[in-house]
């Protein structure tokens, strides 16, 4: 409380900056008995903040066509996001039961048939196939 009313700030202020650069009860007591006490120069790391996650438009649009075949619940549970989430997703990418028919198509066109929903692997494996094609496609636009 001293220290914000000498420095014209607020006391939780001066709470937040103790805690940022390590400042506990136990560095107090030793630097008015007189001992020698190190600070860091700069604030100490805090960690990483929990809460709301930034997806990848890639991400985000691969959950939202995913569910147009398995459901909401199925999905948030396979891909470890909430519902609402992906029914925004879905709602962002113009995802709907309509939509279902062809994305079916489209996995026919890959050469997925299955009735089954994909797996994780099978997905990759997909995944792997578009990035090498685009890596190829890329080299030869290079080449023109």
């Amino acid at each position: 409380v001293a220290a914000a009313e000498k420095f014209s700030v607020s006391t939780p202020s001066v709470t937040n900056w103790r805690k940022d650069f390590g400042v506990t009860r136990a560095t107090k007591e030793a630097a008015v008995a007189g001992k020698k006490v190190v600070l860091p120069k700069k604030p100490v790391s805090k960690p990483a903040p929990s809460g709301r996650k930034n997806y990848p438009d890639t991400f985000r649009e691969e959950v939202a066509r995913f569910s147009a075949l398995e459901g909401v619940e199925k999905t948030a549970i396979r891909f470890g996001v909430s519902a609402p989430s992906v029914t925004n997703w879905r709602r962002e990418f113009g995802i709907n039961r309509e939509t279902r028919d062809k994305i079916r198509k489209e996995h026919e066109k890959m050469g997925i048939t299955s009735d089954k929903s994909l797996g994780k692997k099978e997905i990759l494996k997909v995944r792997r196939q578009v990035e090498k094609s685009l890596v190829l496609l890329d080299s030869l636009l290079e080449k023109m």
